[in-house]
């Protein structure tokens, strides 16, 4: 673990092939809050997660599945219009092409002289440096009851709630589409996350509390924002495939 003048923790896990680059700005953490509930449990996770305390397991065992591997169950298109058109209705997922998370992407391709607006992942420390509701990036979860594991983009604080955030840059012709697909995956992430903050809270309070964790994924053109329990919706109605 490392930790630089800016109060950023930094840790690279290499997990099969790939090298994520986990970091957390422990300043903004402290800023928002570190010391009750939702966000001292979340300071609990990243703390075990900069110490290096992440079991290999659930990113070597082949028996578990990358969430990111996660997609809707085969259906026809025009089913699939019609799935999102009843989230949007029921309100279960909430575009907001103007929201902060969008904005501040734009920002930062901007700042980069990029306009494509469709920049990789590498985009992402700019919310640790210029965002003072981002807390950490590459942020690995798991859980032993799905057999999931993964690494979340983006997690921020944002009103009064913890936000597992997902960067799925293209064009925005395809953006309805690679949302809409992504939800499976974003929602266990959410899933993953609310499962570690749970067991936090409950050790801590002796006392069966659950945080809230919303999800959002994003790009430069829109944010789609759903709750976390959307994984266990989804599931329990047999429209995820991959597990």
């Amino acid at each position: 673990m490392t930790v630089d003048g800016d109060d950023i923790v930094r840790r690279e896990f290499r997990h099969g092939k790939v090298a994520y680059g986990f970091q957390w700005n422990r300043g903004n953490h402290k800023k928002l809050g570190n010391t009750d509930g939702d966000l001292a449990a979340l300071w609990a996770h990243l703390s075990a997660v900069g110490a290096g305390k992440v079991p290999a397991a659930p990113f070597t065992d082949p028996f578990y599945r990358r969430a990111s591997s996660l997609r809707l169950s085969k259906m026809s298109a025009a089913r699939r219009v019609a799935l999102r058109t009843k989230l949007m209705r029921n309100h279960a997922v909430v575009a907001s092409p103007e929201n902060d998370l969008v904005l501040r992407i734009r920002e930062y391709h901007r700042a980069r002289d990029d306009k494509s607006y469709t920049l990789n992942h590498a985009v992402l420390p700019d919310f640790l440096q210029n965002d003072p509701n981002s807390i950490a990036i590459e942020v690995p979860v798991f859980t032993e009851r799905y057999r999931l594991s993964g690494h979340v983009d983006l997690v921020r604080f944002v009103d009064g709630h913890v936000q597992i955030c997902d960067y799925k840059p293209g064009p925005l012709d395809s953006t309805k589409q690679r949302f809409l697909e992504s939800i499976p995956q974003v929602a266990a992430y959410g899933e993953m996350m609310t499962h570690h903050l749970a067991g936090t809270l409950c050790s801590a309070l002796d006392a069966p509390f659950l945080p809230t964790v919303r999800c959002a994924i994003f790009d430069t053109h829109s944010c789609w924002h759903f709750r976390a329990d959307m994984f266990v919706s989804l599931y329990e109605s047999e429209r995820i495939s991959g597990l």
